[in-house]
């Protein structure tokens, strides 16, 4: 069985890091991210137009964005759907 990995708060302290990779500079750095809301408030629709503009390079909104690889995992949608939300996003 693999040990927990475990750091002390100086061993955290004196490490150097990389900088944050931002996919839309700043705003949204690379990564896993969990959104959270109340029902119909825009959610899927704003994590697909993020989706859209990182995976083509467009500015979103007054925000430069650095082109990149996107996986959208739209589980409750289907084609149909997904595609008439692509149309409202560009």
């Amino acid at each position: 069985m693999k040990k927990l990995e475990t750091k002390s708060c100086e061993e955290i302290m004196s490490t150097a890091y990389k900088p944050l990779a931002y996919c839309v500079d700043g705003l949204l750095t690379q990564g896993l991210y969990l959104l959270a809301g109340a029902p119909k408030v825009g959610k899927s629709f704003f994590v697909a137009q993020l989706a859209y503009h990182i995976a083509t390079g467009q500015k979103l909104w007054d925000y430069e964005v650095k082109q990149s690889t996107v996986l959208y995992l739209a589980l409750e949608d289907d084609h149909r759907r997904l595609q008439k939300r692509m149309c409202r996003t560009s």
